[in-house]
């Protein structure tokens, strides 16, 4: 389970709509990249081997912020917190779980001890403090793979530097990931819409099924910018470990219809627009397809993870890792006993 965590979605309808034209603004050592999406609307774009894994993102009103997402750590954490205050005076109101999966919760402490309020789907209270303890060893074997790490780093001969970098990436995560203390969102609901006020500004969050079965996307009203955490993913291969793939696209094909010249933030990946959405929910569909015909033909479990495989219009995108595990879920969940 553990190497199938982390991951990004959506997709797209008119020729009509308009090209993303975000703005690159700054980034947090090597963590993520900070991206303007519309006036006060900000992406956090998680960075490869940094410490903020998910994507995340901060919405500022005039009076108060809303922070969506609190990456993998708390020092990512921090460091978004850092952008916030670089970008605005207005105070932080409220932050946000999309849901429970350790890359976008993982630094909820940061913003408990500051005594905001985090909000999150019911079901993120009984799975972020258990659940979550697959995707984030125990201390002791944290400190185990640091020794080990620290113990290559000592001997990486002078005249051959180039293991280096992953090896300092690798002690700078573990040490990060220690310092990680499960903490539970404090404000939750389980379905319908809920409106947030930052003065004039208004967020409309709500919930969609597919993901995991805890989601919530945040709608920036008047910026026409949805928040989606990991029910979109922009050119990325999904995990797929909790959801049900049936329900998500039908999801998609709701978000796209409804918000069909949106600009996207996804969990995984560069802000997207709906065409990105499309892709994403066409790469689903293509997969349940692809594994509904594999049954069809009494193909096992074992004989489909080996025969398919994934198309090439697909090969460019990011955690080719998954690609092998998508099949598995899926096979599973089309059989009942996933």
């Amino acid at each position: 389970m553990k190497s199938r965590f982390l991951i990004l979605l959506l997709v797209a309808v008119c020729s009509l709509v308009p090209k993303v034209e975000s703005t690159v603004l700054s980034k947090a050592d090597d963590d993520f990249t900070l991206v303007k999406v519309a006036d006060g609307v900000y992406a956090a774009v998680a960075k490869s081997g940094g410490l903020a894994s998910g994507n995340a993102g901060f919405v500022v009103g005039d009076e108060g912020v809303l922070v969506v997402d609190t990456f993998f750590t708390p020092q990512a954490a921090e460091e978004l917190i850092d952008s916030i205050s670089a970008a605005t005076k207005q105070p932080i109101k409220y932050a946000l779980n999309t849901h429970y999966h350790l890359d976008h919760s993982g630094g909820n402490q940061v913003f408990a001890a500051r005594s905001i309020p985090i909000i999150a789907h019911d079901n993120v209270v009984l799975w972020q403090t258990t659940k979550n303890r697959r995707f984030l060893p125990l201390p002791e074997e944290l400190q185990k793979r640091r020794a080990e790490a620290a113990k290559q780093l000592s001997e990486t001969p002078a005249d051959h530097p180039e293991n280096q970098p992953q090896l300092n990436r690798q002690l700078r995560r573990l040490d990060a990931m220690l310092t990680i203390k499960l903490t539970n969102p404090t404000v939750t609901f389980s379905k319908g819409t809920v409106h947030l006020h930052l003065g004039n500004r208004q967020v409309m969050l709500f919930t969609l099924p597919g993901h995991t079965g805890g989601d919530i996307l945040a709608y920036v009203t008047d910026a026409n910018v949805v928040f989606t955490g990991d029910m979109s993913w922009r050119k990325t291969l999904p995990n797929l470990v909790d959801a049900t793939v049936n329900d998500w696209i039908t999801s998609l094909d709701t978000l796209l219809r409804e918000y069909p010249t949106a600009k996207f933030v996804p969990g995984h990946g560069e802000v997207a627009t709906a065409e990105d959405v499309r892709e994403f929910r066409d790469y689903l569909d293509d997969l349940r397809n692809r594994v509904k015909k594999a049954i069809a033909d009494g193909l096992t479990l074992d004989q489909a993870k080996q025969q398919l495989k994934l198309p090439e219009k697909y090969k460019s995108f990011a955690f080719q890792n998954f690609a092998t595990p998508n099949v598995e879920d899926m096979y599973k969940e089309l059989k009942g006993f996933k």
